[in-house]
């Protein structure tokens, strides 16, 4: 029997250079011009941290765009044409809702650092991730729930306060959480809170006219610390992340937030959790916001890793929360942060139910 042919360039084996060739992938952030340059610095940091950690063979561009989206269409097409096989980015929401909007049409595959207001998704081959805090209140209202004994009747009156600061931020928060109750069946009250000591008084008169099971703080760390005193200490409290501000800040606060239950990510809060202690801390001083940011920036880079393997479906124990992405039934990444309770000036995890 004859031996084989000679080999077909198809079949020839790759060389030590096609072997070794790094992947390229870009990292799309607001350039230093622009009033985002901090929190881009961040995610960059965090971005490399996971880099420098991980066995990746990769060719990573720095892209860096103002919040233009005609900015952004040139820069994807720059990418595209230099081979990049995935963008990580834009950070800021209004680039993420050009994108899903259809604004701008992403050529390549696309992993953003934010979500968008809908759930479309920003290209066919594209994942949706950030630190959005609307998706903290949905996921806070859902573990309230689990926690509190549902009526024994249906109440005649809205058994959940909202209590709403006066910050856009504090908005979207008390928006969320009032969906989300609607969403599960349940109505809610609204008090807008203003940090004088003039509302204290009658915060604590109209409490006295409602029957209420829990509260839900559309509040910072500060804001929720002035309010706490005039509640019942038996009511329970719910919040965001808001109200952990990290550091030294979050430790002067915290007897004054005494048994607030909150969600946060294993990277402020669980500094012994195993996904943590992989990666490196900053050698720059950074705010607990910024935390936030430099952590999204070491999931993305994860995230990305299995994205460029063309895993569809895959979890990570993140260091900003548990993380699974299904893309055949959703374009977001979901992300379960861990929820904790601020207890005789501390803070302590939570078993959650799942």
């Amino acid at each position: 029997m004859p031996g084989p042919g000679p080999e077909t360039p198809s079949a020839q084996k790759p060389t030590e250079k096609q072997e070794t060739a790094p992947i390229p992938v870009a990292l799309l952030l607001p350039s230093q011009s622009t009033p985002f340059a901090r929190a881009a610095e961040a995610v960059r940091l965090g971005f490399f941290a996971a880099h420098s950690v991980a066995n990746a063979n990769l060719a990573i561009q720095l892209l860096e765009i103002d919040d233009n989206v005609a900015e952004l269409r040139t820069a994807l097409a720059t990418a595209q044409k230099h081979g990049v096989r995935i963008v990580v980015g834009p950070l800021t929401r209004t680039l993420v809702n050009a994108l899903g909007d259809g604004r701008v049409v992403a050529p390549l595959p696309v992993l953003t650092l934010n979500l968008p207001e809908s759930d479309v998704a920003v290209s066919p081959q594209s994942l949706a991730f950030g630190l959005a805090v609307e998706a903290e209140s949905r996921q806070v209202v859902r573990l309230a729930l689990q926690d509190l004994p549902p009526p024994a009747s249906t109440p005649a009156n809205p058994r959940f306060l909202i209590l709403a600061g006066e910050s856009p931020l504090a908005r979207r928060m008390a928006t969320a959480f009032r969906d989300a109750l609607r969403d599960h069946g349940e109505r809610s009250t609204q008090i807008d809170v203003h940090v004088r000591y003039e509302f204290l008084q009658t915060l604590t008169e109209q409490l006295a006219a409602l029957k209420i099971d829990a509260v839900f703080c559309a509040l910072d760390a500060r804001e929720t610390a002035f309010v706490r005193p005039r509640l019942p200490r038996e009511l329970p409290l719910y919040a965001t992340s808001q109200v952990n501000l990290g550091g030294a800040e979050s430790a002067l606060l915290a007897p004054d937030l005494d048994g607030v239950k909150f969600v946060d990510m294993p990277w402020l809060i669980e500094p012994e959790h195993a996904a943590v202690m992989v990666y490196p801390r900053s050698d720059v001083a950074l705010s607990g916001e910024l935390q936030r940011l430099y952590a999204l920036g070491i999931d993305a880079y994860r995230v990305m890793i299995e994205w460029l393997a063309g895993r569809r479906e895959f979890d990570l124990d993140g260091v900003t929360g548990r993380l699974h992405v299904d893309r055949d039934k959703s374009p977001r990444v979901e992300r379960w942060p861990t929820l904790a309770v601020f207890r005789s000036g501390k803070i302590e995890t939570l078993e959650q139910i799942q």
